[in-house]
């Protein structure tokens, strides 16, 4: 295949695809280049991706998948290297995951080195640019050398891919969203590495989740995918750890895009709550262990809380929103981001324990609040989400106020519903217990060269 690669071809190529032909980056590179350049359609893209998603992919043709979604510049020196280790982190994302606003700041306080790319909400998982757009005048989107310039100066950056970072993944990631092909594990592994290789970061700690609210469902799954993304990072040449997180139930408090970044801002300050804090903690030791490998675990554990009681970490994240031009009043007179026009009352069905409270549903009803976009032209309300204001194996009686609803002031009936319906009341010995993070790391990774992988 070549640069005059005809519509024809490709779908030719899709069809051999479907017959055990291999993928090669030469081949994949085509696709999306045809793609970009008007030459294919979105319906036509979706096929290709379909046909990855539903056939699996041998490791060998998503290390493929992966240089054909950096394109011809990868690597090309977006960090500055000058001996300092350079980490990056990636969620694969969940219902009230604002793990990034947190450990970034925090993790940067103890003196690491942080370049965090982020993406976009995928299904009802929330994405950190969503999430950051909520700040007035924020700049998220940055080149190559913006970045550069932006982490040689204050060691710390949290922004979106440009086209011409990871041209391919930028083609792709939002056809991925809306057509049913957000689990499949090749395709989230190489656009979530793609992304770390194009900052030329030295170190990745990847946050996978599973439960009924990310991505994938199961902890076995969510183990498979955290050894690809390891053993795919490795190939590119960077250092990999990996925590598993239960995602069954909202992380935190809030779920929506301005309300994440306030229990964000809350928990800097000191506040958050006991599984937020021990998700939070794990994922930033590992960042802090990749970064200086002979510090002890306890030391690593009472720097972060000492960065947090001394105000050192809000301080960090201030630092970064005003050097990317972002509205920090909001943060610094305790206002809050997150104004939305109208709250609504969700109350308890009964009187009992809470034994469990969906994923799924709170972030069905997310996106129907306009938290998330279910179509690729949806307009992402910042100001709507959730706020839950009682939590897993508290006792409620009925009529408790057990949610707050954030809306436009339209009919927020059906969101309202999934969030009452995603509250389970019943005996005390019913409540569902999550799973703890439980680190992943290249040692646990046992690779097998043959054989798809579909997860």
């Amino acid at each position: 295949m070549n640069d005059a690669i005809g519509v024809d071809d490709i779908l030719e190529h899709i069809e051999r695809l479907r017959h055990g032909e291999t993928l090669t980056t030469e081949r994949a590179s085509a696709v999306l280049d045809a793609y970009r350049s008007g030459r294919l359609a979105d319906y036509q893209l979706t096929a290709w991706l379909a046909t990855l998603a539903g056939r699996g992919l041998r490791f060998a043709e998503i290390v493929d998948l992966t240089r054909a979604y950096l394109g011809p510049a990868r690597g090309e020196g977006a960090v500055p290297r000058d001996g300092r280790t350079v980490v990056d982190k990636h969620s694969t994302g969940g219902v009230g995951d604002k793990t990034t606003l947190i450990v970034v700041p925090l993790v940067a306080a103890l003196g690491v080195r942080v370049c965090k790319l982020s993406g976009r909400g995928l299904g009802i998982a929330g994405g950190t640019i969503d999430k950051l757009e909520s700040v007035p005048g924020l700049k998220l989107e940055f080149t190559a050398s913006e970045l550069a310039t932006r982490l040689a100066a204050d060691d710390i950056v949290i922004g979106s891919f440009s086209g011409a970072l990871v041209p391919g993944d930028t083609a792709t990631y939002d056809l991925r969203s809306v057509s049913g092909c957000v689990r499949s594990a090749p395709l989230i592994a190489a656009s979530i590495v793609s992304k770390k290789v194009a900052v030329n970061a030295d170190a990745v700690v990847f946050d996978v989740r599973y439960g009924a609210g990310a991505l994938l469902a199961d902890r076995e799954s969510a183990r498979r995918l955290a050894g690809l993304l390891v053993r795919l990072g490795g190939a590119f040449g960077l250092r990999c750890r990996a925590v598993l997180s239960d995602g069954s139930v909202p992380l935190g408090t809030a779920v929506g895009n301005a309300a994440e970044i306030d229990e964000a801002i809350g928990f800097l300050r000191g506040t958050g709550d006991r599984r937020l804090r021990a998700e939070c903690e794990a994922l930033a030791v590992e960042m802090v262990r990749v970064s200086e490998p002979d510090e002890p675990e306890q030391r690593i554990r009472e720097r972060l809380r000492s960065a947090i009681d001394s105000g050192a970490a809000l301080s960090m994240l201030v630092r970064m929103l005003e050097a990317q031009g972002g509205d920090t009043g909001p943060v610094l007179g305790g206002g809050g981001y997150c104004r939305p026009k109208a709250r609504t009352s969700v109350r308890a069905q009964g009187t009992g324990w809470i034994t469990d409270i969906s994923s799924l549903d709170i972030g069905r009803a997310a996106l129907k609040l306009g938290a998330g976009k279910v179509s690729a032209d949806d307009v992402i309300d910042p100001h709507a989400g959730i706020r839950l204001t009682r939590h897993l194996g508290e006792h409620v009686a009925e009529g408790d106020v057990i949610a707050e609803v954030f809306h436009d002031g339209r009919d927020s009936g059906d969101a309202v519903a999934l969030v009452s319906r995603a509250f389970s009341i019943g005996r005390q010995e019913d409540c569902r217990v999550p799973g703890e993070p439980e680190p992943v790391s290249e040692g646990d990774v046992h690779p097998q060269e043959t054989g798809m992988v579909h997860v």
